[in-house]
């Protein structure tokens, strides 16, 4: 055998010790037991099954549960939102916000028709549309 065969052999095995160890931590991350399996002909001897029976917890009472708390929706009169009101100072310093520059971000949002200032989310979404498209048309 040569130098080189043996560190071949030496990394190799290596190798097989990080697996079986990573195994070893990874199933005693994810709680479970090593546990001895025994042949299947030494159980079948023995009167037990071939397959291996593992006990089942039974799961702890629940607290009964809260019904889910639904949001309140604001009125819609409060979302509309007409040109030249402070609206447009929100929807610039969204998208200032977003990283667009403030000088882009206003002549995209005052670049929106009236039908898409309509509301507040609907004026920011075509703004931002406007910046990622670069046309401020």
């Amino acid at each position: 055998m040569t130098a080189a065969s043996i560190l071949y052999m030496l990394m190799g095995a290596v190798l097989v010790m990080l697996g079986v160890l990573a195994t070893a931590l990874a199933d005693r991350i994810r709680g479970l037991r090593v546990s001895r399996e025994t042949a299947p002909r030494e159980r079948a001897g023995r009167g037990q099954s071939a397959h291996a029976v593992l006990p089942v917890a039974e799961p702890e009472p629940m607290a009964p549960a809260k019904p889910p708390r639904t949001p309140r929706a604001e009125p819609r009169a409060e979302s509309k939102v007409q040109a030249g009101t402070d609206g447009s100072a929100d929807v610039i310093a969204a998208l200032v916000q977003a990283g667009y520059k403030k000088p882009e971000a206003a002549e995209a949002t005052w670049g929106c028709s009236a039908v898409e200032r309509t509301t507040i989310e609907r004026w920011t979404g075509a703004a931002l549309r406007r910046c990622a498209r670069g046309a401020m048309a």
